[in-house]
């Protein structure tokens, strides 16, 4: 009788302590870390001789994103490879409006922005004359400014190239 009592105590003890770990393995999934906003520029996709490059945000802060800045004048973020410069329309998605562009010699610049903040879906789609094989439009993340629709910048995000679909 002793015997039986022992052995029903330690399975009893068995599973408890697996609950404790199931419970201790499933606390990890309650702690994610703070997920950074993101800025997703998609790979050029070329049909017969038009190109287009969508932009896209995701998990913006603050009520969303308000404004994008890609450099000035002078100190580009944007450079491309087998693209007519004089070819490039910046058309505005989800509420944004380009307000300035300026596209030459291999490099370029814009500003945008919004009337409400876009926390994930399009803002920007760029179509273009491709003038030869593999044309690149690529941003360089140190030069873009990102501005949250409370007007406070936007310091901590990734800068993805990650194909992302909204609807």
């Amino acid at each position: 009788m002793g015997a039986r009592r022992s052995w029903k105590s330690a399975v009893v003890l068995v599973g408890c302590v697996a609950v404790m770990l199931v419970i201790a393995a499933c606390a990890g999934f309650w702690n994610t870390p703070v997920q950074f906003g993101k800025l997703i520029v998609g790979a050029v996709q070329v049909m017969g001789t038009t190109g287009t490059v969508l932009v896209s945000v995701a998990d913006m802060p603050d009520g969303g994103l308000g404004a994008i800045q890609f450099g000035t004048v002078g100190n580009e973020a944007i450079t491309f490879t087998n693209i007519d410069a004089a070819s490039i329309k910046v058309e505005g998605k989800n509420g944004f409006v380009v307000l300035a562009q300026a596209f030459a010699g291999g490099t370029g610049a814009l500003i945008a922005a919004g009337c409400d903040g876009v926390v994930g879906g399009e803002i920007l789609k760029f179509t273009f004359t491709v003038t030869g094989a593999h044309p690149t439009l690529i941003v360089t993340k140190a030069k873009v400014k990102l501005v949250s629709e409370t007007n406070a910048f936007i310091t901590t995000w990734e800068l993805s190239s990650t194909a992302y679909y909204a609807r």
